[in-house]
C-alpha cells in the first residue's frame, strides 16, 4: 500500500516499521527534526499503517517491511515492532546497507543477537539500540556521580523496573510472546551496565509463573536475579508484570548503588511531581520520558534517544548504544532465563574492554 508525495531530498529519508505507541514516538521525533524526513511507515495491519501514515503525513505506507527496506529513497530504518520481531527486520536493513535503529531488545535469542552484532561489525552503517535510559536525566546523574568517584568503588546495587497488570492484560496484545524480563528488564540491565561501567559475568535467578497464565496470558509473573559484574559489584534485579493496577503509573523504576564512600539512588515513577485525583484514585504523570514540545523541538528522554539516532545518521555522531550493547543485554537476559530454569548459576564470557 503506497501513496505518492514529493519529498525533500535535502533531508535524510527515514522509514518506521511498527505502528504502535513507540512507532508513533519515532514518527513524532522524525517530523520535529529539520534534518530528517519521515518518508514511509509500515505495519502488518493495513489499517494501522494507513492510520499512522495519515496521522504523521508520511508519503508512503507499506505492510511488508521488506518492501520498505527495498525502497531506494529510504536511507535509514527504525524498528518499533514487538520484542520478538526485531531481529529479522534489523538483519534485512543491514543487508540492504540501511542505517538502523532497533527498539530493545535487539533480539530475544542469543544466536540472533550474535548474528546482528557480527553483521554490524562488518557494516559501515549506523546501528543503534534504543536504550533510552542512557539519556534519562536521573540515570545520567547517577552515572556522572559514580564516574566522578563521589561514592567510591561500587559494591552493590539494586534495580526494580516492573509494570502493573495493565501492561500484559491491556497494553500489549502480544504479552504471552514476551515477558517483563524482555520488555523492561532489557532497559534495567543496560542501565546497570551503563551506570556501573561494567559487564555481567555471572547470573543467578528465579522466576514465578502461574498467575498471569491462569488469567489467559501465558508468561512469567516475575523474574528475580542476582548479577555479578566484572568490577566486583553485585546487583539484584526485579522485573514483574503483576504490580497492582492502582499504582499511580503503569511502571515503577528504582535504582540504588552503594559504594565505599556513599550511595546514589533514583526513583523516577512515583515521584509526586504531578498528582491527579479524578475518580480513579491517585494518578501521576511521567515528567521525564515524554514532555511537551513544539516548533522543531522534541520533549523528554524518550524522544531525545531517537533524536540521537538521527544525529548519528546525519551528523556522524556516536550512537547511544550499539549492536554490541544489544548483544550483551540479550546475553544477560538469556542467562537469567537459563539460571531460573535450571536453578544453577550461569557464567558469561568476559568481554574485552
Amino acid at each position: 500500500m503506497t501513496t505518492s508525495a514529493k519529498s525533500s531530498k535535502s533531508k535524510t529519508q527515514f522509514g518506521v516499521v511498527g505502528a504502535g505507541l513507540w512507532g508513533s514516538f519515532h514518527c513524532k521525533t522524525l517530523n520535529a527534526l529539520p534534518q530528517a524526513e519521515l518518508a514511509a511507515v509500515c505495519d502488518l495491519d493495513p489499517k494501522r499503517a494507513q492510520a499512522m501514515q495519515e496521522q504523521f503525513g508520511a508519503p508512503k505506507a507499506y505492510t511488508d517491511y521488506r518492501e520498505l527496506i527495498a525502497d531506494p529513497e529510504i536511507e535509514a530504518v527504525t524498528v518499533a515492532t514487538p520484542d520478538f520481531a526485531h531481529a529479522d527486520i534489523v538483519m534485512a536493513a543491514l543487508a540492504a546497507g540501511k542505517h538502523v535503529l532497533s527498539e530493545k531488545p535487539l533480539a530475544t535469542t542469543l544466536e540472533e543477537a550474535e548474528k546482528i552484532a557480527a553483521l554490524a561489525a562488518r557494516s559501515k552503517v549506523k546501528v543503534m539500540i534504543d536504550f533510552h535510559n542512557r539519556v534519562n536525566p536521573a540515570v545520567h546523574a547517577m552515572k556522572e556521580a559514580i564516574g566522578a568517584g563521589e561514592i567510591g568503588l561500587p559494591l552493590h546495587a539494586s534495580a526494580r523496573l516492573s509494570n502493573t497488570l495493565f501492561v500484559p492484560f491491556d497494553m500489549l496484545s502480544w504479552a504471552a510472546k514476551s515477558s517483563a524480563l524482555w520488555f523492561i528488564g532489557s532497559h534495567a540491565v543496560d542501565a546497570l551496565r551503563f551506570t556501573l561501567d561494567a559487564e555481567v559475568v555471572r547470573v543467578q535467578a528465579m522466576k514465578r509463573h502461574g498467575f498471569l497464565a491462569g488469567q489467559g496470558v501465558d508468561t512469567a509473573d516475575v523474574h528475580m536475579a542476582l548479577l555479578e559484574f566484572d568490577n566486583g559489584a553485585v546487583a539484584s534485579l526485579e522485573n514483574s508484570w503483576v504490580l497492582p493496577r492502582d499504582l499511580p503509573l503503569v511502571f515503577d523504576f528504582k535504582m540504588e548503588i552503594v559504594g565505599e564512600k556513599g550511595s546514589v539512588e533514583i526513583s523516577t515513577a512515583q515521584n509526586g511531581t504531578f498528582k491527579k485525583y479524578a475518580g480513579a484514585g491517585l494518578r501521576a504523570g511521567d515528567m521525564l520520558g515524554v514532555t511537551p514540545a513544539a516548533g522543531g523541538r522534541i520533549g523528554g528522554f524518550v524522544m531525545e534517544a531517537i533524536a540521537r539516532f538521527v544525529d548519528a545518521v546525519t551528523l556522524d555522531a556516536p550512537v547511544l548504544a550499539d549492536a554490541e550493547d544489544g548483544l550483551q543485554v540479550t546475553r544477560v537476559l538469556t542467562a537469567i532465563e537459563e539460571a531460573a530454569k535450571t536453578g544453577q548459576s550461569v557464567k558469561l564470557p568476559k568481554r574485552a574492554r
